[in-house]
């Protein structure tokens, strides 16, 4: 998975996926790869499911902290975790088996408890803004590094000015 991950990050993701080389970097046979993630999708599904997983830390550090403080967090834990920005790749790929909210469950309940205490405008759809929250921050992690070159600042200067209208962003679905 590693390996995957490091080839998509070293050689650009136009370049694609080769299993072959994969498979020669961890000193498998790409029938190795095939037999445990059944194909490229597969490989990339998993070791992107792996890196979703060191998001549950920064998000249980804060399950008791306000609707924007959850999102900003989430903003903060996908900027700094390169490889979730390649979720992109999956979902622009039609994978069928991708999941791009690896805690539904969890969030799902934690945004009904939210709502039914107010902390979330009754008349905001609750799924749909953590939908946008999450998509906003794919997005700046997919974009920033560019845009920053593009418009001359520096990616920490543009990440954090970024952060500051996330928030405001965020902060328009709370009472």
């Amino acid at each position: 998975m590693d390996a995957a991950v490091e080839q998509l990050r070293s050689r650009g993701v136009l370049a694609g996926l080769n299993l072959r080389e994969v498979a020669e970097a961890v000193g498998v046979t790409p029938a190795n790869i095939y037999y445990y993630f059944g194909s490229r999708q597969g490989l990339l599904r998993a070791a992107l499911a792996r890196a979703a997983e060191d998001l549950q830390e920064p998000l249980a550090e804060v399950l008791t902290s306000s609707f924007v403080e959850r999102r900003l967090r989430i903003f903060d834990a996908i900027v700094a975790n390169e490889p979730l920005k390649l979720t992109a790749l999956l979902a622009l790929d039609g994978d069928p088996d991708y999941r791009p909210m690896p805690f539904l469950a969890e969030t799902q309940a934690q945004l009904r408890a939210m709502a039914e205490a107010g902390e979330i405008e009754s008349d905001v759809d609750a799924m749909a803004a953590h939908l946008m929250g999450l998509a906003a921050s794919i997005g700046f992690a997919i974009y920033a590094e560019a845009a920053a070159r593009q418009i001359g600042l520096d990616l920490e200067d543009l990440t954090g000015r970024a952060r500051v209208v996330f928030g405001r962003m965020m902060a328009a679905a709370t009472p």
